[in-house]
């Protein structure tokens, strides 16, 4: 390497590196290359605007640890206020909020996104930093473990499974097939079969004593 070229670029003026050009500028690359983030696995620690409100965040560490050139390892601090992804288009959202314990993957953003997470539209990035942790975006459902709550699209149809209640609120609902229900049915206003009401039909043929009534009649 020429004395000139390692004057300029001191970077270069390294002894290890002194019998290539080459060698040498793959090391710069690989150094500039290594504080650019991308993809990073983390844990949630902390979670917040959960439920039926606008989208929220978390708080999540980085799992794989920090390692120096002589192996001593030493875990990442907590990335905090990191927005994470919901299923959403307009305001209709399947909503399936992460908890703490999760594994996920924070997107490293290429710029500066406080000001977007604050204002929560179009703005100008809010410092000159570039590929930080600290402008990451949560992605959940990367190694986690068995559901117990679930909805499952398999071949052989769609299985809803959970240990509390199902809430259905529309204006109306149409079941097309065949339905059985293994349990009690609660129908708080009237209900209609084959055009026949449950609770205002009549029966004819009423005789006294122990006769008994005809089949049920609108």
């Amino acid at each position: 390497m020429s004395t000139s070229f390692a004057n300029t670029y001191p970077v270069f003026n390294r002894a290890d590196a002194a019998a290539s050009d080459f060698n040498a500028l793959n090391r710069v690359i690989a150094r500039l290359l290594s504080t650019r983030r991308t993809v990073v696995v983390v844990q949630v620690k902390a979670v917040s605007g959960t439920g039926l409100n606008p989208v929220g965040f978390v708080d999540v560490q980085p799992m794989v640890h920090q390692q120096n050139a002589a192996g001593a390892v030493t875990p990442h601090g907590v990335l905090y206020q990191v927005p994470y992804f919901r299923l959403q288009g307009g305001s209709r959202a399947v909503i399936v909020d992460p908890v703490v314990g999760d594994i996920g993957l924070a997107l490293v953003a290429d710029r500066d996104i406080f000001n977007v997470k604050t204002a929560r539209t179009p703005a100008a990035p809010g410092s000159f930093r570039q590929h930080n942790m600290a402008d990451a975006l949560y992605l959940g459902g990367f190694l986690n473990g068995t559901p117990q709550t679930y909805l499952w699209l398999h071949d052989k149809g769609v299985t809803l499974k959970t240990a509390g209640t199902v809430d259905i609120m529309a204006q109306s609902l149409t079941l097309t097939g065949d339905a059985t229900i293994n349990g009690a049915l609660h129908v708080s206003k009237d209900a209609t079969a084959s055009g026949i009401s449950l609770t205002q039909h009549t029966h004819p043929g009423v005789q006294p004593g122990n006769g008994e009534t005809g089949t049920p009649q609108g």
